[in-house]
């Protein structure tokens, strides 16, 4: 988003775009190259740690004591919630990153869990633009959220209306259009399904399966399209994330709902192959962006000596997908508007 933000000034031939800026401080997980002059600091993601911790702190001193003249635009994206983390007097981060953790791992969709972190935070919910008055604010913001709520992404640090005002200006829709366009563009059928991928991760899996079972026999090529965050209810002691389980929970239901017969693609009555993965290129606490699928995924599985079902009951999606070369690693990618998923359907 910076590196965007001086792109955009010298792409409107604004002279010595960087000068504009008095100071800059960045908060992210991961170096990003060229942003220079600006300051970059690292906070942890997706459970805050002492960086975290630290990163708030600096920004606090970053900020100082503003005054009217003062002018602050904030660049925020999903993630900042983690990123950097300042408690409430009388709770330590330990306690904060506990009673977060618990309420993520049972499930619970992001608008309750920014909810119960802005509650216990002391820069969430609007404080952040509050430290900030006398001065004026203005924060342009990437939705990974479903319906795009400034409040809710990244708990909402500078979400003060009408002192503040928070913009959305890029979110999961930018993402499932371009991918829509350059489908078509390829002569592929598109069936948009939309930002849906908001339910449990089995029932979700279990939903597309079988609308995609219920359709016809596709006579050229199909991309089934679809985006969101589905929760997972963490019961097992394995290493995942969302998009990965999704990956291999679809594989299986796939493979259940589809015509049951061999073929030179797999052993599904029609060619399928599929991705699931966060677009910031990171799922869960892994070094893997998603998971490919496909017509043999669940006999690939099964010749590895893999029990699926005791490995999806275990949360362990990411070894699994290791062990049959099916881990989408791309590194970091620079946004983040949640996660996609894309099924192509090929004539069996």
């Amino acid at each position: 988003m910076a590196s965007g933000f001086l792109e955009s000034l010298r792409g409107a031939d604004v002279p010595r775009a960087e000068s504009l800026v008095d100071a800059g401080l960045i908060i992210t997980r991961d170096p990003w190259p060229g942003v220079a002059p600006w300051r970059e600091i690292f906070g942890d993601h997706p459970y805050p740690g002492e960086r975290s911790l630290q990163a708030a702190q600096e920004l606090l001193a970053f900020i100082g004591r503003p005054t009217a003249a003062d002018r602050f635009l904030v660049l925020l994206s999903g993630g900042a919630s983690s990123l950097c983390a300042l408690p409430i007097e009388g709770m330590t981060l330990e306690e904060k990153r506990a009673a977060t953790r618990e309420l993520m791992l049972s499930g619970a969709p992001i608008e309750e869990l920014n909810r119960l972190r802005a509650r216990l935070s002391a820069i969430k919910g609007g404080k952040l633009a509050r430290r900030m008055a006398p001065a004026s604010v203005i924060t342009l913001v990437v939705s990974d959220v479903a319906g795009d709520d400034p409040a809710v992404i990244g708990s909402g640090p500078t979400f003060d209306p009408p002192h503040a005002p928070c913009l959305v200006i890029a979110s999961l829709d930018d993402a499932l259009r371009a991918i829509e366009a350059a489908a078509r563009t390829e002569g592929v059928e598109v069936c948009h399904l939309g930002r849906t991928l908001y339910g449990n991760v089995e029932h979700e899996a279990q939903r597309i399966a079988l609308t995609i079972a219920a359709a016809e026999r596709p006579v050229a090529s199909r991309l089934w399209l679809a985006g969101g965050e589905p929760v997972v209810t963490v019961s097992g002691k394995g290493c995942g994330g969302r998009a990965q389980e999704l990956a291999l929970r679809l594989a299986d239901e796939l493979a259940q709902a589809l015509p049951q017969q061999k073929t030179t693609r797999g052993v599904m009555g029609r060619s399928v192959t599929g991705l699931a993965a966060g677009t910031d290129g990171a799922d869960g606490p892994t070094s893997a962006a998603g998971g490919f699928f496909d017509a043999s995924s669940v006999a690939r599985i099964a010749a590895a000596g893999i029990d699926l079902s005791g490995a999806l009951a275990d949360n362990d999606s990411h070894a699994v997908l290791g062990a049959v070369g099916d881990q989408f690693v791309t590194g970091p990618t620079g946004t983040n508007v949640a996660d996609i998923l894309l099924v192509l359907e090929s004539p069996g």
